[in-house]
């Protein structure tokens, strides 16, 4: 017997009925919502969905919040970087007091480095013969 649903896939449950352009759209939202994804905590591939926005990792038996189709989604991630980003701003700005201690530590280094070039200068130097 021929596969009926090769071309459909998921949606040939459906049939004939709701047109072409939502059994389409319904399919790719389906099969989003039907794989497995990676485990952040134990990294296997075990991660399916048990109910909308809820998802468990079969491997380490965590139950984790995330999207309602997929688990991971767009405004979650760029959420997820803009925290990072204003975090490391926070950690790169420093107290004034900090900035004046670093400031004085350059000084000390640039003045000993003028010595040194000044030592060396006036060391005479050997000729080779």
């Amino acid at each position: 017997m021929e596969n009926r649903t090769s071309k459909v896939g998921i949606t040939g449950k459906y049939g004939t009925r709701y047109g072409s352009k939502l059994r389409k759209q319904v399919k790719a939202i389906e099969i989003l919502e039907r794989q497995k994804n990676i485990c952040p905590f134990c990294g296997k591939t075990t991660i399916k969905r048990k109910a909308a926005g809820i998802w468990k990792c079969r491997a380490c038996r965590r139950t984790i919040a995330g999207g309602c189709w997929e688990f991971v989604t767009t405004a979650a991630t760029t959420a997820k970087t803009t925290i990072n980003r204003l975090k490391k701003n926070l950690e790169m700005k420093k107290s004034p007091e900090e900035e004046e201690e670093e400031l004085e530590e350059k000084k000390k280094e640039n003045k000993k480095d003028k010595k040194e070039k000044k030592e060396k200068k006036d060391k005479p130097k050997k000729r080779k013969n």
